[in-house]
């Protein structure tokens, strides 16, 4: 998060040095967005391109990447070896939103929306233990995924100039969801087993972010 806001105050820092009118004739706009729990090992944003339809209306096409990973190792000292533990979460969406202008000043504009989405998920978890006679335990567990839905969208944005803004938005989702888990191991108190899953969800999340105007 402190990197984002390092990137939003170049931004200010610029564009205060070099305002520009932005020209009638422009149609387009370049967005970057961050979701409120990016981190160093954790990515979660967006990259959007808008075609500014009119004063009141656009269209915007997303693409969603989202990263996180995680290893952790944990003592035992009944064993020599210790137990780790390796996570991996990766997500793409990509999908379409359609905006219009509730309140449009020079400075300020604050916008609504509805969209849709696609999202294809992959998910692994790999658990080493060790035992007791020197050898080791593993449980690797994957599960990709599916989810279709639609979005709500209320946003806000302050005109730093004439070519670029700053963003907040509100997200508000509905998606249906399909997984497959799948468990693998070298154990024989859990044997290998495959599950499948379908449910409806109801997500919320917060995205800040930059526009340029083309």
């Amino acid at each position: 998060m402190k990197t984002f806001m390092v990137i939003l105050i170049g931004f200010i820092g610029v564009s205060a040095m070099y305002s520009q009118e932005k020209p009638a004739s422009s149609k387009y706009a370049l967005s970057f967005g961050m979701a409120g729990n990016f981190t160093l090992n954790k990515f979660n944003g967006s990259i959007a391109v808008k075609k500014i339809l009119d004063d009141t209306h656009q269209l915007r096409l997303f693409l969603s990447p989202s990263i996180s990973s995680s290893k952790e190792e944990t003592d035992n000292e009944s064993f020599i070896k210790k137990e780790t533990r390796e996570s991996v979460d990766l997500s793409l969406g990509i999908g379409a939103d359609y905006l219009w202008m509730l309140l449009n000043d020079e400075d300020f504009n604050m916008f609504g929306g509805t969209g849709l989405s696609f999202t294809y998920g992959y998910y692994r978890n790999k658990r080493v233990t060790p035992t007791s006679t020197g050898g080791e335990n593993i449980l690797d567990s994957t599960i990709p995924s599916i989810a279709m839905g639609v979005r709500g969208i209320l946003g806000v944005e302050w005109m730093v100039s004439k070519r670029i803004g700053i963003h907040s938005e509100y997200l508000l989702s509905g998606f249906y969801n399909w997984d497959k888990t799948m468990f693998r191991s070298n154990s024989l108190a859990n044997p290998d087993r495959t599950a499948i899953g379908n449910r409806i969800s109801l997500s919320s999340s917060v995205l800040f972010g930059v526009s340029i105007y083309l």
